[in-house]
Parts: structure tokens; C-alpha cells; sequence
């Protein structure tokens, strides 16, 4: 089962699920993260605030691991995850948070040094056929590994689905993911990413919204206008069937003033997550949107990653908290390359 596909075993509410992650011990467990950017301080500090007592960190710049020095618990190493030296300890969950180019590269490593248990930073790839490539060779040598679309772990998407299920069920969705373009964004970012940045990016918003209703089974899509950066397209209009039988429809105009949003719709309410960490409620068409109170197991950390990694150290979490598999990224991505008009393998796109 995986968790853009079907409905999780159980469904708890975000302070229910706060109160199951803090009732577990992970201090007999390990974990190693390789890069240490921004997300790969997250996930230290998601690992930290879990108790975990045996971290160690891979970064490529000495400079950035300064201040993990004399940290209880915490082991470093400087060069890249190509000087890795160390070992997978029994059970050790490997988290890969390099930059994009490198996770593909970076996951292998891990692996030829023993680890059997990867959390691997969103998207994976830009490419849905080398993350189909890559999920070949992990299943082949026994290995699972999990795509970190952490939207799809917020609390206010656990929120959400357990209070749609109350309500009979969600009869639509609809989202956007416009961008918030800043002037420098091509000095900021590598060409090849945002040349792709539906992918490297709105998927974000996509996995949740198809976290809450199904990957797409049946749509048809429209494109128009252009940037600099982004020949493919800068608007974005569609609408569609999900795999659980969900009518669904999409906006984007990265030229104009929208954000990111999910609208959920139920025989009762309706609910909006806009910003996406958090819910707000309207039971008539008539009524004013109600903020729901959200409870997050860790505020100080980025919403998600607790989750998710709490999930990835106990077999029992797992039934809470949505994973998403290297197979249900791949499609998740194939999708994204549909709407924005890209090509799904790499070779492909070079000619």
C-alpha cells in the first residue's frame, strides 16, 4: 500500500499523533545524514528532538559542521559522501539531503556501505526515469527507501484527512502552485533546476494534495506563456479523476500574485490550507473560514520531517504516518513532467 494510493491503516488527528511520537523511546536507535544544507539541519534537529542518541553527519564543507562540534551524541565527517568511511550500524536509518544533482550519487553510496533503511530528500531526481532506475536497483539488493515529501506528513494534511473521513469522505479537490518568483532566482539556482521547477519544486504542493486524494488516474491539462528560465510554461490549468475516484482540477500563473494552496471539499465542509501548515474550515457557503487548531510534535522543526523520520525509527509510526515510496515518487514526478511539459528520462532531453 502505498500512501498516495490508499488510506492509511489508521487515522489520528494531529494532537493524537503528536502524543503517539512522543510516547515512543528512539534512544537506542542511529541515523546518519549526509549534507548538511538546510534541510539537512532540519533533519539533525528532528533526530535530536527525538532523542535519537547516535547521529552522525556527513557534509562536503568542514565550515558547516562547526557548530555540531562537542554535541553530545553527534559524530562528524567533513569531504563529501565519497570519503564516507564508516559503516551502516544494524538498523541505521540513512537520510540523504544533498543538493538534487548529488542524491541519486550520494543514495548509492550509502548504500554500498550497508545501509538498508533511506529517507532521500524530495524530488530524488528531476527525472522520473532515474528515479525508476534507481527504485530498480534498491528493491533488487533488498534495500527500502523513501521519498521525503514532507507536505504529505504535515499535521494539518493529517488534520485534514482524518476529519474528511469523519465527514463521509472527500468529494473534490482542487489546488495551485503558483510561484513566489523572486528577481535572483537564476543566480540562486542551477539552470537544470529550474528549467524543471515544477518538478523541483510545485511537486511539493502536488504530493499533497494527491497525498489526500489519490495520484492521478484520468486529466488533461493546458499550458501557455513562457519565462526566461522556464521555456515549457508559466501558466498551468487542468482538471481530472484521481485513482480513488476524486474529480480534481490544478492552477498555476507563476506571472501573477497566487501561492500555493489545497481547497478539500466533503459532503459537510469544505477546507483550505493556505499556507499548507495550516487548516481553515467553512461549513456553508455563507460562513467565514475558521482557523483549526494544528498540534505539531516538534514547532521548532521544518513541519513533516519529524514525522516522517519518527515513522522511518518505529515499525509501529509507520501505520500513522504517510511514506512515500521511490515507485509512488517516480509517478508522482512523471505527472509533474505531464503538466509542465518535460521529457521523463534525461537522454531525452539532451537531444
Amino acid at each position: 500500500m502505498t500512501p498516495l494510493q490508499a488510506e492509511q491503516t489508521r487515522l489520528l488527528s494531529s494532537a493524537e499523533l503528536a502524543a503517539a511520537i512522543a510516547a515512543v523511546d528512539y534512544s537506542t536507535c542511529a541515523a546518519t545524514v549526509v549534507g548538511y544544507g538546510t534541510m539537512g539541519k532540519q533533519y539533525v534537529n528532528a533526530l535530536r528532538v527525538l532523542g535519537v542518541r547516535r547521529v552522525r553527519v556527513c557534509s562536503r564543507s568542514a565550515g558547516t559542521l562547526q557548530e555540531l562540534q562537542g554535541v553530545t551524541g553527534v559524530e562528524t565527517v567533513a569531504g563529501g559522501f565519497e570519503r564516507l568511511g564508516w559503516h551502516a550500524l544494524p538498523g541505521e536509518l540513512g537520510i540523504i539531503a544533498t543538493p538534487t544533482a548529488s542524491l541519486v550519487a550520494a543514495t548509492e553510496r550509502l548504500v554500498s556501505v550497508g545501509f538498508q533503511h533511506l529517507l532521500i530528500e524530495k524530488p530524488v531526481s528531476l527525472w522520473s526515469g532515474e528515479i525508476e532506475r534507481l527504485a530498480d536497483a534498491l528493491e533488487s539488493q533488498g534495500v527500502e527507501a523513501c521519498c521525503a515529501y514532507n507536505r504529505v506528513a504535515y499535521p494539518s494534511c493529517h488534520e485534514v484527512r482524518t476529519r474528511t473521513a469523519q465527514e463521509g469522505g472527500i468529494t473534490s479537490c482542487s489546488y495551485t502552485f503558483t510561484e513566489m518568483i523572486k528577481p535572483d532566482w537564476p543566480q540562486r539556482f542551477p539552470h537544470e533546476e529550474l528549467a524543471r521547477w515544477g518538478v523541483a519544486n510545485s511537486l511539493h504542493v502536488m504530493s499533497m494534495a494527491h497525498g489526500l486524494i489519490g495520484l492521478p488516474a484520468r486529466w488533461q491539462g493546458h499550458r501557455s506563456g513562457s519565462l526566461r528560465w522556464h521555456p515549457s510554461g508559466a501558466v498551468f490549468v487542468g482538471s481530472g479523476i484521481s485513482e480513488r475516484g476524486i474529480p480534481f482540477a490544478y492552477h498555476a500563473d507563476w506571472g501573477s500574485t497566487g501561492r500555493w494552496s489545497v481547497e478539500i471539499h466533503t459532503p459537510v465542509s469544505s477546507y483550505r490550507l493556505c499556507p499548507l501548515e495550516k487548516v481553515f474550515r467553512r461549513t456553508s457557503a455563507t460562513a467565514e473560514w475558521e482557523e483549526i487548531p494544528v498540534t505539531a510534535f516538534a514547532p521548532q522543526v521544518k513541519a513533516g520531517i519529524p514525522e516522517q523520520v519518527a515513522a522511518l525509527l518505529n515499525e509501529e509510526l509507520r501505520e500513522l504516518v504517510p511514506l512515500v515510496s521511490l515507485r509512488t515518487a517516480a509517478a508522482l514526478t512523471k505527472y509533474g513532467e505531464a503538466v509542465c511539459g518535460y521529457p521523463s528520462d534525461r537522454a531525452v532531453g539532451r537531444k
